[in-house]
């Protein structure tokens, strides 16, 4: 799992959304994304450079979006997380699965990894 020190909620989504579309459609373009996450093209733009700056995508002007090993490992970490609580929520807590889904997108963002870690052992 990736160890540094977490991103925003907002970013880690792009980064899981990239993850995400690039193992369904292969080529991830800023339309993509936007589409995904309900928001303007400039706000994906701004945040890809945000990203890049961290090392986290690589995009060429007006291109397709990929992640770095770095960014790969880091939305790797971030679904981990989600999928583990949503197992929790829906499995040991009985939510239905469209709330646990909203709580598990919340919680993916904030919990420990030694919480984490307890929730599997």
């Amino acid at each position: 799992m990736y160890d540094a020190t977490r991103l925003s909620p907002s970013m880690e989504d792009y980064l899981e959304t990239i993850l995400e579309l690039s193992e369904k459609e292969g080529v991830v373009r800023v339309t993509d994304i936007a589409a995904r996450l309900k928001i303007a093209k400039a706000s994906v733009a701004q945040a890809l450079n945000n990203l890049k700056d961290l090392k986290l995508v690589t995009q060429d002007r007006y291109g397709p979006v990929w992640l770095t090993d770095k960014g790969r490992a880091y939305a790797t970490a971030v679904r981990r997380r989600h999928r583990i609580l949503m197992h929790f929520l829906t499995e040991v807590l009985g939510v239905d699965p469209h709330t646990a889904e909203r709580d598990a997108c919340q919680m993916e963002h904030v919990i420990s990894s030694t919480t984490l870690e307890h929730l599997l052992a």
